[in-house]
C-alpha cells in the first residue's frame, strides 16, 4: 500500500477500497457510512432502481489490461 501512496492521484481500486472501508467501519457515523455506500452503489450502477430482470445483461469486454478490470 505504501507504493500506491507515492502516486499523485488515487487510482480506481484505491478509491473503491477506501469507500468500502468507510462503509464497513462501524466506528464511523451512520451518515458517513451511508454516504460511502451510496457512492459505491452509484459507481456500480445500482441507483437506477432497475432490477436485473428489468435490464438487459451487461456485457464486459476484458482485453487483459488491468485498467479495464471491474
Amino acid at each position: 500500500m505504501a507504493a500506491r501512496r507515492k502516486k499523485k492521484a488515487a487510482d480506481r481500486d484505491e478509491i473503491l477500497e477506501f469507500l468500502t472501508a468507510v462503509m464497513r467501519n462501524e466506528e464511523l457515523s451512520d451518515k458517513d457510512r451511508m454516504s460511502a455506500a451510496f457512492k459505491l452503489g452509484r459507481y456500480l450502477g445500482l441507483e437506477s432502481g432497475a432490477t436485473d430482470e428489468d435490464s438487459p445483461p451487461r456485457v464486459v469486454i476484458y482485453d487483459g489490461d488491468k485498467t479495464d478490470m471491474l
